[in-house]
């Protein structure tokens, strides 16, 4: 089986104008949630069980999993796979976004893909395989994927040597941002402190125990207001997949 865990929890703050009290993976985004573009792009094959961590408005999360269907394939690209069985996991209490990966635990693979449900994904048919390729290659225990600190509109918080990460934190700019896609062990739940990004992945980069894919390419999300009116801008165009499942994701109040 081959996992991928979409956090998409977060309160969303920032969004409450556009959002007011929903979940904000699920604002729609030309014509249909964000989620199922960052489902699109990160739950292709050989990805065969997602699992959404929800948390705030996660009724939204679970109306959504039950909506969802992956895109049609092209015309000639032969058979498809069965889709990936989807999973909603509500967590008992905010826990921040490696908290709820920890309670999640007796649900998760001994490797995953990790991706943020209001980040867009790479366009990449071997996301997958490459993040996999990467980690065995190195025998770190977690592969984060990173850009230039130029292809976001936030300050670069990853700073590399080789194929290390050396440095994840907030403060002075670096020269890399995190991508919000990773790919981890289990185990480095087990072994690694903190229930948020900066000191769990800080404690992995300090330890060399943290490896780096450089994607080039710009980073579409709606963290805030302005962001998400550039990514309903980005993605305009007729959604891919079966229309009846989005008309029923979009049906909702939001």
């Amino acid at each position: 089986m081959s996992q991928l865990v979409v956090l998409c929890g977060g309160i969303g703050t920032r969004m409450a104008s556009v959002t007011g009290a929903g979940q904000k993976c699920t604002v729609p985004v030309a014509g249909r949630p964000f989620l199922g573009h960052v489902l699109d792009r990160a739950a292709r094959p050989p990805v065969d069980h997602v699992l959404l961590l929800a948390g705030h408005a996660a009724g939204q999360v679970r109306d959504f999993a039950r909506a969802w269907r992956p895109p049609l394939p092209c015309p000639g690209a032969g058979g498809s796979p069965a889709p990936p069985r989807v999973d909603v996991l509500v967590e008992a209490a905010p826990a921040g976004p490696v908290g709820a990966l920890r309670e999640a635990m007796p649900h998760l693979d001994e490797e995953f893909l990790l991706v943020l449900g209001d980040v867009l994904p790479p366009d990449r048919a071997d996301l997958y395989e490459v993040l996999t390729r990467t980690l065995h290659r190195t025998r770190a225990r977690a592969v984060m994927a990173v850009a230039p600190e130029s292809r976001s509109r936030d300050q670069g918080n990853v700073s590399i040597a080789g194929p290390w990460i050396t440095r994840y934190a907030k403060g002075p700019a670096l020269p890399y941002i995190d991508r919000g896609v990773r790919f981890l062990r289990r185990s480095a739940l087990r072994s690694e402190a903190g229930d948020s990004d900066v000191p769990f992945f800080g404690a992995l980069a300090a330890g060399r125990r943290l490896t780096h894919w450089i994607c080039d390419e710009p980073i579409i999300e709606v963290g805030t207001p302005d962001r998400w009116r550039h990514a309903c801008a980005a993605l305009t165009g007729p959604p891919p997949g079966p229309s009846s499942a989005h008309s029923r994701a979009e049906g909702r109040s939001w």
